[in-house]
């Protein structure tokens, strides 16, 4: 297939079988009207530092932060790394859905983080509307569908459509250690490797034994689960985070950390940090997957010292 002039990107999963542990990182688009050149300057950061792939969110909570891709394609395609699309139906129809996937798909973007989305902030009682998904497993079973070349019928068609050229996604997942019902948590995942997940992610996990705990819960089920987190710069900030996301922050991990954050504790928060990881390695983790929400250079420094590590 022609590619239009843009990079057909690769995938995570061949890069993830390429190494024996991948070091990533995921970043925010700045919110609509914000200016541009200070996140595609931390971009550029990120790769130089060794980051082996990237992923772009979609805004949280229902913020207003659009642009998810065109800087996914312009990491690919400007920075050459891979990169994850989130890719949110909150309130999609099926068709806005299909419509919105071959977007992704002509500009060369294969890999794509399936989510539901978050209800917007302050609205509770929030419900779909109607013909639209309630599960992230509904849109990874429509993704997969297209991976097959089976795409939605028409108004007006009669009768079922030959079956067309197939697009070639990549397909991830989202996946919770620390949902309040154990048998959910793997019933969860469970579901949406049955409709086509080929990877995924966990939300912010500190633990290294509640990520562990959770791959042996879910050991039959044979794709990578990176763990995804963030650095947490003080002990004021790790408590906060672990109310706020409701998971758990070891003692051995708020013991280390500063009381406040200071700049000059940026070396004892990287060390604590690096141990960290190693615990994850431990405990089988294929890689580690850093949430950027803020601290762009502490986030840089810290890869390339992992990655010097580890070299």
């Amino acid at each position: 297939m022609r590619d239009f002039g843009y990079q057909i990107d690769q995938k995570i999963t061949d890069v993830m079988r390429e190494n024996s542990f991948t070091v990533s990182a995921e970043i925010i688009p700045p919110r609509n009207g914000a200016e541009q050149s200070q996140l595609l300057e931390g971009i550029e950061g990120l790769v130089s530092s060794g980051s082996q792939f990237l992923a772009v969110t979609k805004g949280a909570g229902g913020s207003l932060r659009g642009g998810s891709l065109p800087i996914a394609q312009t990491i690919k395609d400007h920075f050459r790394v891979p990169c994850i699309a989130h890719f949110t139906c909150r309130d999609l129809l099926p068709q806005e859905v299909e419509n919105q996937l071959m977007d992704h798909h002509l500009f060369g973007i294969r890999n794509i983080l399936a989510l539901r989305g978050d209800p917007p902030s302050g609205q509770p009682h929030w419900k779909a509307r109607e013909g639209c998904y309630n599960y992230a497993y509904e849109l990874i079973h429509q993704i997969a569908q297209l991976n097959r070349g089976i795409y939605l019928k028409r108004d007006g068609e009669t009768k079922e459509s030959k079956v067309q050229e197939a697009t070639d996604f990549c397909i991830g997942a989202a996946v919770y250690p620390e949902h309040a019902n154990p048998r959910e948590r793997v019933d969860f995942l469970k579901r949406k490797i049955d409709v086509g997940a080929e990877f995924a992610i966990t939300q912010m996990v500190f633990d290294p034994d509640v990520y562990g705990d959770f791959l042996e819960e879910s050991g039959s089920f044979q794709i990578p689960v990176l763990p995804g987190t963030r650095l947490l710069t003080s002990r004021e900030q790790a408590l906060r985070m672990g109310q706020r996301f409701s998971v758990k922050i070891p003692d051995w991990m708020l013991k280390a950390l500063p009381e406040k954050h200071s700049p000059e504790e940026q070396n004892r928060v990287m060390d604590l940090f690096l141990t960290y990881v190693e615990k994850l390695r431990q405990r089988g983790a294929p890689g580690i997957h850093l949430f950027v929400l803020s601290g762009m250079n502490l986030a840089r420094s810290f890869i390339q010292t992992l990655k010097s590590n580890m070299e």
